[in-house]
């Protein structure tokens, strides 16, 4: 625990540098109650979170692309902008070849190249592709699941949830026997955001859905897939939560 918050103090006090570096002369922050925060409109008895926060609760907004706001995400924000101008301005600089920024220029302009990218279409994942077609029986299955399994997700310590593929494996302590250590799958993530696009029923909800069949019959057309319209229909957003999973097409 203790390495576990050095580290996250090392990580923030880093990411904190370049602005400390840039505006040493900043004048020194008020720190305390905020009260214009505050609802005292509302008992502390009653509600203590509305008291303190409420204020601020009716008059932020949370951004239409995401399910919250907090501390960390802002501050995940600074730092992919940064970052993002980092890479940018290495990318224009024409560092010396084999060099640490040339790798990352590479990289970057690489990726951004829109015209090799679709000049080589399916090419680069064909084998994968071809792995997956023959795949026949459910032990053939789990054998290819089993090869792409990223083995370092960790739902509690680390919260790293994120894996490209469809299964990542977490080892720890039995959540229910301690004593002993378990084996726990992650799934890969979903390709909305969160559970309520799969399952509000609001109109803009439900154009989006349609839109993302629309999507998955695109990819699967580009894939080679026969019948992609069909396959993209019986696609149904939210079936997993219902208990009810599709087939496999």
């Amino acid at each position: 625990m203790l390495s576990h918050c050095l580290l996250s103090f090392t990580f923030i006090a880093t990411a904190l540098l370049p602005a400390f570096a840039q505006n040493q002369e900043a004048p020194p922050q008020t720190h305390g109650v905020n009260v214009a925060n505050m609802d005292r409109s509302v008992k502390p008895g009653d509600n203590f979170f509305e008291y303190a926060n409420g204020a601020w609760v009716e008059r932020t907004e949370i951004p239409p692309d995401r399910p919250g706001v907090s501390a960390s995400s802002h501050l995940s924000d600074v730092s992919d902008k940064r970052t993002a101008g980092l890479i940018d301005e290495i990318a224009k600089s024409k560092p010396a070849a084999r060099s640490g920024k040339a790798k990352i220029a590479d990289l970057y302009n690489s990726f951004m190249d829109e015209a090799a990218v679709d000049a080589k279409g399916m090419g680069p994942i064909k084998p994968d592709l071809d792995a997956i077609t023959v795949i026949a029986d459910k032990q053939q299955l789990a054998a290819a699941l089993g090869k792409t399994l990223r083995a370092d997700v960790d739902a509690l310590n680390n919260t790293n949830f994120h894996t490209p593929n469809m299964f990542g494996v977490w080892v720890a302590p039995g959540l229910d026997d301690s004593a002993h250590y378990t084996a726990y799958l992650l799934q890969g993530g979903l390709e909305l955001p969160d559970r309520e696009y799969y399952l509000a029923d609001s109109e803009k909800m439900r154009d989006i859905r349609t839109m993302y069949q629309a999507h998955v019959a695109a990819m699967l057309k580009l894939a080679g897939f026969s019948d992609p319209d069909a396959r993209g229909a019986s696609h149904r957003p939210g079936a997993c939560y219902r208990g009810k999973a599709s087939q496999p097409g």
